[in-house]
């Protein structure tokens, strides 16, 4: 006889009912529930940051449109920005309220009270179209405000500054949620 034809009897041993058992244990039920758990409030997290930076991203958008167009404004009116008429040489300041309110000029914050339905002068649109602008920041960002800060020096063209500034909650990965900070937007322009 051969040796691998030889066969040896297996001693008898009791079998264990749990190693006949088919499927899962409660426990290993229970460790993949709190697996899965843990991955849902993972994406639900990235979820949250993700609305959170587009809702942030769509603010800084409307910002930037927001002092794009007062960049157009002051373009098209070279009778008061670009003739330099803001004030005598040095930096002039000019906010804009939250109720579209001028102060730091008061050429244009006469001007802003004044009725001009027909012809307009230069002083009279810039003013119009300051006062526009603030009441549309305040109604588009959250604590939206505007400045305008111009630089008029004796032979040189008048450069200026606008600001867009608002307030938002923020939400980031490693940054504490829910704080309030303010953000700024600033463009340069040479009307």
């Amino acid at each position: 006889m051969h040796m691998s034809q030889l066969r040896l009897p297996l001693p008898n041993r009791p079998v264990s009912r749990a190693a006949n058992t088919a499927g899962f244990t409660l426990l290993e039920v229970l460790i993949a529930v709190v697996v899965i758990a843990i991955g849902l409030l993972g994406v639900a997290g990235m979820e949250a940051l993700s609305l959170s930076n587009t809702s942030s991203a769509r603010t800084r958008g409307l910002a930037a449109v927001m002092a794009a167009s007062l960049s157009s404004a002051m373009s098209a009116n070279p009778g008061y920005w670009a003739a330099g008429l803001l004030a005598a040489p040095g930096t002039v300041n000019v906010n804009v309220s939250v109720s579209g309110g001028i102060t730091g000029d008061t050429t244009l914050a006469a001007a802003a009270s004044a009725d001009c339905t027909a012809v307009c002068t230069p002083v009279q649109l810039a003013a119009y179209d300051l006062t526009n602008w603030g009441k549309t920041i305040s109604q588009s960002l959250p604590s939206g405000t505007g400045q305008i800060v111009c630089t008029t020096t004796v032979g040189q063209p008048v450069v200026c500054t606008i600001t867009v500034s608002w307030s938002e909650k923020t939400m980031a990965a490693k940054q504490n949620t829910g704080q309030q900070q303010t953000y700024s937007y600033q463009t340069v322009v040479q009307p």
